[in-house]
């Protein structure tokens, strides 16, 4: 009798174990989407978002950041994308194979162009990978706005571009990748959230 009622005990045990971890599994995947959103807003309250209008102050920021990045020769991609506004820090990844790009940082759009080369550079990413926050993601991409300034780190250069313009456009619509006869950039993901219904578009002018 003492065996089967130390069975059974242990069997609730382990049963409100499951249930508490279950309940835990629920808020993580509840809340942790809306920690990077919360933050922002918090910052913005505060007044403690990194400035992303003054090129010189974003200059620093990038400066900062480039100081500690890996110095593995295994390091994915020696290329970057530095958003200081949004906490973007991700590797530049050249690839034919769109989900092998996506899945490491922001992929650029083959045959685009580069900052030494006069141009549309096109690069996406994914608004999210698992769950956020990932410096890899666009999660935050929808405050960007213009005049933020975004830094490409290419082939060990800092360039720095101004956003002009931002706008949905639906998913089919490859126009922004069009090629340009200014130095252009060109960053898009998905919108709304969590969707792949439309593409949500950055594009920046090439200042430095």
């Amino acid at each position: 009798m003492k065996n089967f009622q130390n069975k059974n005990k242990i069997l609730k045990a382990l049963v409100l174990t499951l249930e508490l971890l279950a309940f835990a599994l629920l808020l993580y995947l509840v809340f942790l989407p809306i920690v990077p959103a919360t933050e922002y807003k918090v910052a913005t309250y505060r007044g403690t978002l990194p400035e992303s209008k003054n090129i010189e102050v974003v200059k620093k920021d990038t400066v900062k950041i480039v100081n500690h990045l890996p110095q593995n020769k295994d390091d994915i991609s020696a290329n970057r994308l530095i958003i200081t506004k949004i906490g973007v820090n991700a590797p530049i990844v050249e690839s034919k194979n769109s989900e092998y790009g996506l899945s490491l940082g922001a992929w650029h759009i083959p045959k685009s162009a580069n900052p030494t080369k006069i141009g549309n550079m096109v690069l996406t990413g994914h608004r999210f990978k698992y769950l956020p926050p990932s410096n890899l993601t666009f999660y935050l991409f929808d405050k960007l706005e213009p005049g933020d300034i975004v830094s490409i780190i290419w082939n060990q250069k800092t360039y720095y571009y101004k956003i002009r313009e931002t706008k949905v456009v639906d998913k089919t619509d490859l126009s922004v990748e069009a090629p340009s006869d200014k130095p252009i950039i060109t960053m898009y993901t998905c919108t709304p959230i969590y969707s792949t219904e439309k593409r949500l578009v950055v594009i920046g002018d090439l200042v430095e």
